[in-house]
C-alpha cells in the first residue's frame, strides 16, 4: 500500500510537467519496451501493455503515429543484484517530460511488474480511476490441486512455522528535466604586431618604414585591422638641389576572407590616410610644404603562431593613391622641373612579430 501511494505521487509529479491536452478526449500513448541482456525472462512488451490497459480499464496504447505521448522503457539486471527499470515519457513533439527509475533488490524479475504497469498507467492518465492489478496474460493459471480423499496430516507439535519472506524494497527516483546552462559568449580576439615595412612607388626611391598593426576579431564577425606607419626621410637630388620627403600615415582594413587557425591566410581591403611633408634644400628660397595623402589598399597576409601567444608573419600589399600631387620647382630659366609624383599603383612588403590574445 505504501509503495502504491508513493508511485501515485511520483507519477503525478511527472504528469504535472506535461502541458494540458488539447481536447477533452482520453489521452493515448505509444509504448516501446526493451529487455536488455540478462533480462530476457522479464515481462515482455505485450504483457506489459495488457497490464497497463487493465489498470486504466480502457484501450490506451496505440501506434506512435496516433499517440499523444511516447513512453519508452527498458529493464536490466541491477548493478548489485535485483532489477532496474527506467521509463521516459515525451510529448507528441518529442520533448522529454520526465524520467522515472524503478528498482528492486528481489532476485525475482516479476517483483516490479505491478509497479511498472502502475507507473505507466499514471503517466498516461494521472486522473484515471485505476483498477487493481491483474496477473500478466502470459502467466498461465496455476492448476487446481487434485481432490484429496483424506485430510492433510497435521504438522508435528514440535514443528515451528516457516519464517515470513523478507519485505521487498522498491527504490524509485524521478528526474525532472531542467534547461541547459547558457553557453558563455566567445571572447574577442586581439592580435598586435610590429616590424619593418618596405614600399615601392610611394616615395622618390624605395622607402622603409616602421609599422604597427592590430587585428580585432569580434565573436562571429569578420576581422578588422588598424595601424600606422612612419616612413624614414626619403631624398631626391636634382642638380644642386635636394628635396626631402617625410611621411606618416594610418590605415584601416576589413578582412572578410580568412583560412586556418594556427597558420592563417587572410585577405583584407581598406583605406590609408596620411600627411606628406616636403622640404626644399639648396633653393634660393627653401620652403616646407605638407600635403594630404589618401589611397585604397588590398593586402594578403600570412601569420603563423610560434609558441604561446607569439606570432610571426608578413604581408604583400597594393596601394592605389587617390591623391597624386606633382612636386616640381622652377629653374633659373623659368621652366618647371618635376621632382616627384606617386606611382598610380604602389606595392608594399612587411615582416611582423606579434602577440595573439585569445
Amino acid at each position: 500500500m505504501q509503495r502504491t501511494l508513493f508511485s501515485l505521487v511520483a507519477a503525478a509529479l511527472v504528469a504535472a510537467a506535461r502541458p494540458a491536452r488539447a481536447s477533452s478526449g482520453e489521452q493515448t500513448a505509444s509504448l516501446s519496451w526493451v529487455r536488455l541482456a540478462g533480462a530476457e525472462a522479464c515481462v515482455g512488451a505485450r504483457a506489459l501493455a495488457q497490464a497497463v490497459e487493465a489498470r486504466l480499464g480502457r484501450a490506451a496504447l496505440v501506434s506512435a503515429a496516433r499517440a499523444d505521448l511516447t513512453i519508452e522503457g527498458r529493464i536490466e539486471p541491477g548493478g548489485s543484484g535485483g532489477w532496474r527499470a527506467v521509463i521516459a515519457v515525451a510529448d507528441a513533439e518529442g520533448a522529454v517530460l520526465g524520467t522515472r527509475e524503478i528498482a528492486t533488490a528481489s532476485p525475482r524479475c516479476g517483483a516490479i511488474e505491478d509497479e511498472l504497469a502502475l507507473a505507466i498507467a499514471l503517466m498516461i492518465d494521472p486522473s484515471a480511476t485505476l483498477s487493481a492489478s491483474a496477473p500478466p496474460p502470459s502467466a498461465s493459471p496455476a492448476p487446481a490441486p487434485p481432490p484429496s480423499t483424506s485430510p492433510a496430516p497435521a504438522p508435528p507439535p514440535s514443528a515451528s512455522p516457516a519464517p515470513a519472506p523478507p519485505p521487498q524494497v522498491i527504490v524509485q527516483r524521478i528526474l525532472i528535466p531542467v534547461p541547459p546552462a547558457a553557453t558563455p559568449p566567445a571572447p574577442w580576439r586581439v592580435e598586435v604586431g610590429a616590424g619593418p615595412l618596405f614600399g615601392l612607388g610611394l616615395l622618390p626611391s624605395p622607402g622603409v618604414a616602421a609599422v604597427i598593426r592590430a587585428r580585432l576579431t569580434p565573436p562571429r564577425s569578420l576581422s578588422v585591422e588598424v595601424g600606422g606607419a612612419v616612413w624614414a626621410p626619403n631624398e631626391t637630388t636634382t642638380g644642386a638641389f635636394t628635396t626631402r620627403f617625410s611621411w606618416g600615415e594610418g590605415f584601416v582594413s576589413a578582412c572578410p576572407a580568412s583560412i586556418g587557425s594556427a597558420t592563417r591566410l587572410s585577405a583584407c581591403a581598406g583605406a590609408r590616410l596620411g600627411a606628406l611633408r616636403v622640404n626644399g634644400i639648396g633653393f634660393s628660397v627653401d620652403r616646407t610644404d605638407e600635403r594630404l595623402t589618401a589611397g585604397v589598399t588590398l593586402d594578403v597576409r600570412l601569420v603563423r603562431r610560434l609558441f604561446g601567444p607569439l606570432t610571426a608573419g608578413g604581408g604583400l600589399g597594393l596601394i592605389a593613391p587617390l591623391v597624386r600631387d606633382t612636386f616640381y620647382y622652377t629653374d633659373a630659366e623659368g621652366r618647371d622641373r618635376e621632382v616627384f609624383q606617386m606611382a598610380p599603383l604602389a606595392g608594399t612588403v612587411d615582416v611582423l612579430l606579434g602577440v595573439d590574445f585569445p
